[in-house]
């Protein structure tokens, strides 16, 4: 796809909100990522999860990864027992004058991509991000104030600067795609896995296509650091 034929695709998907996906070598697909911002705040999240579960950037100045609002309300009202709304809270970097502070990270691994081609991959309302083995594509979550115009040569020195989107209380928010190396190693173990306390949303029972499912792991960033989210693939689940 030439730089143009990018640039077109971003400026018709980002009315609404921007859609990103990996494609392996195998020609298989990552899951699809949203991102757009609203008034002073930033959002991201898979697609098929947003509705539940997402990670929102705030004018406070902390990062949260929770339930829905919505969401939460029908599960509580369901009687599930979720510990609290916010899965995990913590205070984002803060960018300076000049420069920017990277908040988060997405990796969609080319060698988890395990889906066929999505309908809104087929109707071109997903910009696909090209992955060669044992690596992912990074989709960084940059903040700044200084002006994108000034800020892309620096993006340009770690990756390829895609869209910047102004939020209500000037600070700019940054897309920065590249390829980097992936090692699996940092993957949950089966046995971390079984060994993981739980929460049931979902009966077995009622979960389709159980070889194939998507499991998104993250690291609980301290106050300051940068959330990192791994999106996997090719997941097989099985009754205790």
């Amino acid at each position: 796809m030439s730089d143009a034929a990018v640039l077109e695709q971003i400026e018709w998907n980002f009315r609404k909100r921007i859609r990103m996906a990996a494609e392996g070598p195998s020609g298989k697909y990552s899951s699809t990522w949203m991102f757009w911002g609203h008034a002073e705040d930033f959002y991201f999240g898979a697609k098929n999860l947003a509705g539940s579960l997402k990670v929102s950037l705030h004018k406070n100045g902390f990062g949260y990864l929770a339930y829905d609002r919505l969401f939460y309300k029908r599960m509580v009202d369901a009687g599930k027992k979720l510990p609290a709304k916010t899965i995990h809270q913590w205070k984002l970097p803060a960018p300076q004058i000049t420069g920017a502070v990277q908040l988060a990270v997405v990796r969609l691994p080319a060698d988890y991509c395990s889906h066929e081609a999505s309908s809104g991959i087929l109707r071109k309302k997903v910009l696909v991000l090209g992955v060669e083995s044992k690596c992912s594509a990074e989709i960084g979550v940059f903040a700044s104030y200084e002006e994108i115009a000034t800020l892309e040569h620096k993006f340009l020195k770690i990756g390829r600067p895609l869209f910047a989107v102004t939020l209500e209380n000037k600070m700019i928010i940054s897309i920065v795609v590249r390829s980097a190396p992936f090692d699996s190693s940092v993957l949950p173990t089966n046995e971390h896995l079984n060994r993981s306390r739980k929460t049931e949303l979902v009966k077995f029972d009622q979960v389709g296509n159980r070889d194939n499912l998507n499991m998104v792991v993250w690291n609980g960033p301290s106050d300051g650091e940068v959330l990192q989210v791994v999106d996997i693939g090719g997941i097989k689940i099985a009754p205790n």
